[in-house]
């Protein structure tokens, strides 16, 4: 069966009704101590949100997973972009979400100039926010903030809970937690990758239904910069690919 992708937005061709029974049985085996129905009503369906974007990873008939968009105006003159993903444990690990989350959010940028965008998820993978570090140029919070970086953070996330971490606030509980092994817990824990083992040491409690307040500015500076970033990665790629075997 070949593997495929879906994208609905909520003001065109939204969910079916099979489309959202399927989300919501992916959410309750993708996450524990949550509500799927709740949950789905919280992401899928708030009116809060003047548009919703889902991305849906279908093999045959079989979803292995899906990646939404949210976007809300706050009073500010500002466009909050939220997201949400989960999938099967098969499928994890692909990086499927960053192209379309990229993409919206340039989107978004461009059809929005007078108003600031942000991108703020609430990560309860540590793998997560690693394939986003990689990617983008800015992502808060990171190891090299300084005071100036730490003051624009807070302002944004003001009712984040502390971390230990210089006392930054930065977690929230959100009563849910990825459906991790406890093998998988022990791997990340001991992870030497830099953007795991630093998201471990701000929030040490994924495991038990805390989240991690992952904010990504979208402006000129972010696009031209992560758009460099992306561009030398897939030169070196070549290049990699190129080199002789010895």
């Amino acid at each position: 069966m070949h593997r495929y992708k879906l994208d609905k937005i909520s003001s065109k061709n939204w969910l079916t009704a099979t489309e959202a029974e399927q989300i919501r049985r992916l959410i309750a085996a993708s996450f524990n101590g949550v509500d799927s129905q709740q949950y789905f009503n919280k992401y899928f369906a708030n009116p809060a949100h003047y548009q919703r974007r889902v991305r849906l990873y279908y093999q045959g008939d079989l979803l292995l997973g899906y990646c939404l968009l949210t976007f809300h105006k706050d009073a500010n003159n500002s466009i909050v972009m939220g997201a949400s993903a989960a999938f099967t444990p098969g499928y994890r690990g692909n990086n499927s979400t960053f192209g379309f989350s990229f993409s919206a959010a340039i989107s978004t940028w461009l059809r929005h100039l007078r108003h600031k965008v942000y991108y703020l998820d609430t990560m309860l993978s540590p793998a997560m926010y690693r394939a986003m570090g990689k990617k983008v140029a800015f992502i808060y919070p990171n190891p090299n903030m300084n005071k100036a970086d730490i003051a624009r953070y807070q302002a944004l996330v003001p009712n984040a809970e502390p971390s230990t971490w210089q006392q930054l606030r930065c977690l929230k509980t959100v009563g849910r937690a990825s459906n991790y092994t406890a093998e998988d817990i022990s791997r990340l824990k001991a992870s030497t990758k830099a953007e795991i083992a630093f998201y471990c040491q701000l929030n040490p409690n994924f495991a038990q239904g805390t989240a991690l307040m992952v904010l990504i500015p979208v402006n000129l500076q972010q696009l031209l910069l992560t758009g460099w970033k992306w561009l030398k990665g897939l030169v070196r790629r070549q290049q990699h690919k190129a080199a002789p075997l010895s």
